[in-house]
């Protein structure tokens, strides 16, 4: 059976083939929408291969038709198991980078440069520019700690960047929010819809939502790293922004009804869990779990 990424990259193969049809592009949209998984594995590839330059920049909502260049079907299968299995993928001049995946379940931690070290949570992805001391978290969640340096560091986030000199720093990407929290040292958040930056100091949050709203707040700096002993900490969060979080660390996911996705929880869960903690929520939420190769929750 093909993995995630595996067919992340046949559909994106699929896709830019000069006999791609209609039928072909409705399957790939029923795959891409299926849930949040699906989408992030096809834009991770899809990110990568536009860096390498070999294509135009392109949505997945509106695929590009290519007939000059044939994409090597085998090659993009080789490179999405080297992300799957977490290994390096170095892309091509000009806008050469290193990719870092982790699989579900995997942390790694990596030197970047001799300034700076990251800690790559599970099922998450960072593309690396060493010459330009940036760093792009493409998915996921990475804790970024910077020894004291003349270069200015800057992390990407979307269309926000992200200025650090030294520190340590706390980072997530996922389709409902961004932030980063501040454990040490300081941040400078720029975006060029906005004048000047946002000065982070130590203990603040900056949440960044879909729309570009910028929170800032004072979290719970044990509940920030939850995730380093294996937990996760909410604090009344809503039920499909907790399910979004727990499936990065299990293969079995969460699918959260629209009537359930308003209720709350809080409190510390192990994850990796997702059947054990499916049916804890059973026992103080009025819901209801269906366990099938995903588990669906709906409000009873």
């Amino acid at each position: 059976m093909p993995t995630l990424h595996e067919t992340a990259a046949f559909w994106f193969a699929r896709l830019n083939a000069p006999d791609c049809s209609e039928q072909d592009r409705e399957h790939f949209s029923v795959w891409y929408h299926q849930n949040t998984a699906n989408a992030q594995a096809y834009e991770l590839v899809s990110s990568i291969w536009r860096a390498s330059g070999k294509v135009a920049s392109h949505s997945a909502e509106t695929p590009l038709t290519i007939a000059a260049y044939r994409f090597s079907r085998r090659k993009m299968l080789a490179g999405a198991i080297a992300m799957a299995v977490g290994s390096f993928a170095l892309l091509p001049a000009p806008a050469e980078a290193t990719i870092r995946a982790t699989r579900t379940g995997q942390q790694i931690r990596v030197s970047v440069s001799p300034a700076m070290t990251i800690l790559l949570d599970s099922d998450s992805s960072v593309a690396i520019h060493s010459e330009k001391n940036t760093l792009d978290l493409l998915y996921g969640q990475v804790e970024v700690n910077l020894k004291n340096c003349e270069a200015r560091n800057t992390i990407n986030l979307d269309q926000w960047n992200i200025g650090l000199i030294s520190g340590t720093f706390n980072l997530s990407k996922s389709s409902l929010k961004n932030t980063i929290t501040v454990l040490n040292g300081a941040a400078a958040l720029a975006h060029p819809d906005m004048a000047g930056s946002q000065i982070l100091k130590v203990g603040e949050r900056a949440t960044i939502l879909p729309d570009n709203r910028l929170l800032i707040d004072r979290p719970s700096l044990e509940d920030v790293l939850a995730w380093r002993s294996g937990r996760l900490a909410f604090r009344d969060t809503p039920l499909k922004e907790v399910a979004d979080e727990m499936n990065r660390y299990s293969t079995r996911k969460l699918e959260i009804s629209p009537s359930a996705a308003n209720l709350r929880i809080s409190g510390f869960y192990h994850f990796g869990q997702n059947e054990t903690f499916a049916r804890l929520l059973e026992n103080f939420l009025p819901i209801r779990a269906s366990f099938e190769k995903t588990i669906t929750i709906v409000k009873l």
